[in-house]
């Protein structure tokens, strides 16, 4: 048989194969020889053919290379680098590499795109933009109407002539009558997010999604001046399909964004309605740190437990001036340049157009998209572990930058690919920590750190979890060796800043770790003891107080929330 294969060969090649030598059997019957000189394409599709016609042999065909189908979108701002956040970091530092992460599949061999996953936009609404509108779901309007009395209209928040209702169209943001907040244009800021997640893609115009088959379901919570925190949290239980006022959503979301926040420390509204979603819908709330160029504080719900709070970056991966970092900040993604759809409306809306914008508002999306695509890619995936690969997959901030080794940036530069690499692989452990406070703690107060860690499903099992104290003033960890451990903080210290380390570690012989970091700011001096008499009056005061703040929280305009 091996003597007719290689005269049959011989005589179709014209003499330019003159023998076959047999490689190895591989199943299904069927065995695998090498030419002895190689062949064009064509050359090889006659030798088969001749083979082929032997009765002897069932079939015959190339054994060819197979590469995997690179995808590179054909959309204009895709193609001529406007995008520069998508492709990989050889030539802008700071890029995701979402491009990269597109060509991989899931294990049912399916692209890494979001498909099948909703991402809520809880934002200003959205535009029937033609570039989204495709990928665009039914939401709803959470913007309530205001208290009578305030203006002259109960609908100036709303300013579309209705309060609560299922229409999440934005009318348009732009102030052009409240006292509340600065005069200003209309934003279109939740077409903007929306777009970045999933604008249509491959359709050779306007731009590419980052998570380009994830379905975005607009949840309005903002508009004129912003928006009221009860409205947020009721969109944030609703878009996770938490059943709110008799409203039930039928597409629930995986992954919530919130690109909004106001000052103060975490509101208990927000961080019930985090710890709800996440325990009874398993989703995973992505916050903006807000653009208000600070460097030791970030905004509310960012700086909540339990949330993916997120910086900006340039270009080079610096971290501009505006965007905010501090205790509680866990990741930093593209802000710069950032560009998406949008509206040519300065108060009402008009056409479609595209436009480019700054902010953690526009690099809170990208987490998102990339927490959709660990859905897609494990749809039982837990918040705590989407966390997880998040942060342990992120490449390190240029070394001689200000976000080099500090630990109020987060952990490094978003690395969209190696967060899906890491998932498919998914032979490491995972690890997520927060402290019960992080922001203004006062001296001597007893901190409880909480660390939740599990092995990968494909890695051995695992071995040990430890708390370490990595930066300042040192202090004693109680329970180091658990997944709940306190310490209590310093009485007086140079250095307000506390920094610990959770890191799971798997079994040997090919043990892995996973970390995650907590980080404590202390107030600068011990807290004053208060002082005696005047019992009563001191207690409506600090009651008076606490009602100015939460007013302010209400009314404050949410300039962080607009483009700048």
């Amino acid at each position: 048989m091996k003597d007719r294969m290689a005269s049959a060969v011989s005589e179709a090649s014209s003499g330019k194969v003159k023998g076959l030598t047999y490689l190895r059997a591989v199943s299904g019957n069927s065995h695998v020889y090498l030419t002895d000189s190689s062949l064009d394409r064509s050359s090889m599709q006659t030798v088969i053919q001749t083979l082929a016609n032997d009765p002897a042999i069932e079939s015959v065909s190339i054994d060819e290379r197979m590469v995997p189908h690179v995808f590179s979108p054909n959309d204009t701002a895709f193609v001529n680098n406007t995008q520069w956040q998508l492709k990989a970091p050889t030539t802008d530092l700071g890029a995701a590499n979402f491009a990269g992460a597109w060509n991989r599949v899931t294990p049912a061999s399916i692209a890494v795109s979001g498909e099948n996953v909703v991402v809520a936009v809880l934002d200003s609404g959205y535009r029937p933009h033609a570039d989204l509108a495709a990928n665009l779901l039914s939401g709803y309007d959470f913007v309530s109407t205001d208290p009578a009395g305030l203006y002259s209209s109960t609908l100036v928040t709303a300013n579309d002539g209705n309060g609560r209702d299922n229409i999440a169209l934005d009318p348009g943001d732009g102030n052009s009558i409240s006292a509340d907040c600065e005069l200003s244009t209309s934003s279109w800021h939740g077409t903007r997010v929306a777009g970045i997640v999933s604008a249509v893609t491959n359709n050779t115009i306007g731009m590419a999604g980052t998570a380009y088959k994830a379905k975005v379901l607009p949840v309005r919570v903002l508009g004129v001046c912003g928006g009221y925190i009860s409205d947020v949290v009721d969109a944030m239980r609703w878009a996770a399909g938490i059943t709110v006022n008799g409203l039930t959503n039928t597409s629930p979301a995986k992954v919530i964004n919130l690109s909004l926040g106001g000052s103060g420390t975490c509101d208990s509204r927000y961080q019930s309605a985090i710890d709800e979603v996440r325990s009874s819908k398993n989703a995973t709330v992505v916050v903006s740190t807000g653009n208000e160029s600070s460097n030791t504080t970030i905004t509310q719900p960012a700086n909540c437990k339990n949330v993916i709070a997120v910086t900006a970056h340039r270009t080079d991966g610096t971290s501009p001036t505006f965007a905010n970092v501090g205790a509680g900040t866990l990741i930093s993604a593209p802000g710069v340049s950032i560009y998406s759809t949008s509206n040519t409306g300065t108060q009402a809306p008009l056409a479609d157009t595209f436009q480019s914008a700054n902010g953690t508002s526009f690099s809170a999306p990208m987490v998102s998209s990339v927490a959709a695509m660990l859905y897609q890619i494990k749809p039982g995936i837990t918040p705590d572990e989407v966390t997880s690969r998040i942060v342990n997959s992120a490449r390190t901030f240029p070394v001689g930058t200000f976000c080099s080794g500090n630990y109020l940036c987060g952990a490094g530069l978003l690395d969209a690919d190696a967060a899906v690499a890491q998932t498919l692989v998914n032979d490491v452990p995972f690890a997520n920590a927060y402290a019960s406070q992080t922001n203004n703690v006062g001296r001597g107060t007893l901190i409880t750190l909480t660390g939740v860690a599990s092995a990968g499903t494909s890695g051995t099992g695992l071995a040990t979890v430890q708390w370490t104290q990595v930066s300042g003033p040192a202090v004693t960890i109680s329970n180091a060796a658990g997944n709940v451990a306190t310490i209590l903080t310093p009485a007086s210290s140079n250095d307000n800043l506390l920094v610990f380390r959770f890191r799971a570690t798997t079994l040997a012989p090919a043990a892995k770790t996973a970390d995650s970091f907590v980080t404590v700011n202390l107030v600068s001096a011990p807290v004053a003891a208060s002082g005696g008499g005047g019992g009563s009056l001191e207690g409506l005061s600090l009651l008076a107080l606490a009602a100015l703040a939460f007013l302010a929280t209400v009314w404050a305009p949410r300039r962080f929330t607009k483009v700048r």
